[in-house]
């Protein structure tokens, strides 16, 4: 099972995104189920307490609901992402996770790290950058030549990247922008010996 959640935040609709999606089951979110609209796709599931899904936008979608209380302690992104957990699908998209108010954003990529300790591929993207949390492990990318990337320690992490213009031998990382701004000469291997890391596509 392969899940795209919607979130509250930015998402730019393109047509590589739709072409992404295809395979996926589409949640939403309270409000993130307005790009399900924008992206012209059926809702699965809309959970939410609806505080922030405006009267036409709950017009304009039918879709199977789960309604919550307004009074909660989590937010409906995580409650949305929680309940995912509970169908361990194979693979997640975290789409408008991110981009938007950062508390939220920095609340999100804690989540995907819940996501992948459980085995869980998973993906945060604006539509425009994509962002994939790194456990302990061997992690390739294969992306195309002069693709430009980023590494970040999360909050720390001993890390090392091959097949990049600047490779890093396993380095221990923390509090630093070394691994910033590298370009890919083809695909990429990352190495995370200790600790999580942040691997940032953008254009």
């Amino acid at each position: 099972m392969r899940l795209a959640l919607l979130l509250g935040g930015p998402l730019l609709v393109t047509e590589r995104l739709r072409e992404r999606l295809s395979g996926f089951q589409l949640w939403a979110a309270d409000s993130g189920a307005r790009h399900a609209l924008a992206l012209g796709l059926p809702l699965a599931l809309w959970l939410g307490d609806m505080d922030s899904s405006p009267p036409w936008l709950q017009e304009a979608l039918p879709a199977p609901r789960v309604l919550l209380a307004p009074e909660k302690d989590l937010t409906d992104g995580e409650a949305l992402i929680r309940k995912a957990l509970e169908l361990t699908p194979e693979e997640v998209l975290l789409l408008g996770a991110t981009g938007g108010r950062l508390d939220h954003t920095l609340a999100h990529l804690e989540l995907a790290f819940l996501l992948a300790e459980r085995g869980i591929r998973v993906e945060l993207t604006d539509g425009l950058t994509q962002t994939f949390p790194l456990l302990p492990g061997e992690h390739a990318f294969p992306l195309e030549e002069n693709a430009p990337f980023s590494l970040l320690p999360f909050p720390e992490a001993t890390l090392g990247v091959e097949g990049a213009r600047w490779n890093l031998p396993l380095t221990p990382l923390k509090a630093t922008t070394r691994a910033l701004e590298n370009r890919a000469l083809g695909p990429i291997w990352v190495f995370v010996a200790e600790g999580r890391a942040l691997l940032y596509l953008f254009p």
